[in-house]
């Protein structure tokens, strides 16, 4: 046999296991120690008031801890709605909630942290990890639109009007029913804020490539004005909600 031989086959020797080792860490990121650097997932979620939708990306930076950026869309009712109708009347009537004055959306952007708290074993369990974030908060009052009966011109029959709702002069015997979503849009007003969540989340499953957690927790937004939603009650500057949302996404080294 040729010296280069006898050279390639110690080469093979050595270095096989080596190779057969990292093959087998990077397939399955079970190995103690062993780390994701990054992860991302989406999450729908539901709220005391409302419910939204939501990105979120993360740094780990060690086996405990992780850091994340996150951006959600929400939006956000007043604990005293009530949707009514006027169906009794008018059997095509659309359901609207009285006396609300604006749609208001919310626009979170927020830098967290994380911690676990309790790690789950390689095959499988739940990992329990608290979690805490604040960042800016853009909150835009979208005004109701209406369709309103106006009966003024025929004695005996009537057209409707759509008209941005004026506590003033509508009420529930010249409400017809909800305008269209998008009407009032150019009308918007915008109010900054600040945003603060802590809370809990629970991972399960057995594969660290796959991420798939629920989280509940409780965020604070402060805001620097007042911002109406109902007529006849005090503009809110701050509120504070409840959530549950579901993480579905992955890790990766890239």
């Amino acid at each position: 046999m040729k010296w280069y031989l006898y050279i390639l086959s110690a080469i093979l020797v050595f270095c096989l296991p080596e190779i057969t080792i990292g093959q087998s860490t990077g397939e399955t990121g079970n190995e103690p120690g062993f780390i994701y650097r990054r992860e991302y997932s989406f999450y729908p979620m539901i709220h005391s008031e409302g419910w939204g939708l939501g990105f979120r990306w993360g740094q780990n930076n060690t086996v405990n801890s992780q850091r994340y950026i996150d951006f959600h869309i929400t939006n956000m009712k007043h604990p005293k709605e009530i949707r009514s109708s006027n169906s009794f009347y008018f059997e095509d009537a659309r359901s609207y909630v009285y006396g609300k004055q604006y749609y208001v959306l919310m626009a979170r952007l927020s830098f967290g942290s994380m911690r676990v708290l309790n790690e789950k074993p390689y095959w499988g369990g739940i990992d329990v990890r608290h979690f805490w974030s604040i960042g800016p908060t853009i909150a835009l009052a979208k005004p109701i639109y209406l369709y309103v009966i106006d009966d003024s011109t025929y004695m005996y029959s009537y057209y409707l009007q759509l008209e941005r709702y004026n506590p003033e002069v509508h009420n529930t015997s010249n409400i017809y029913g909800r305008g269209p979503f998008f009407s009032g849009f150019g009308e918007s007003r915008i109010y900054p804020g600040l945003s603060f969540s802590t809370g809990l989340s629970f991972e399960f499953g057995p594969e660290k490539t796959s991420v798939r957690f629920l989280e509940v927790g409780a965020t604070a937004d402060v805001f620097l004005k007042s911002i109406p939603i109902m007529a006849y009650n005090a503009n809110e500057q701050y509120f504070i909600t409840f959530y549950l949302s579901y993480h579905f996404g992955r890790r990766y080294n890239k």
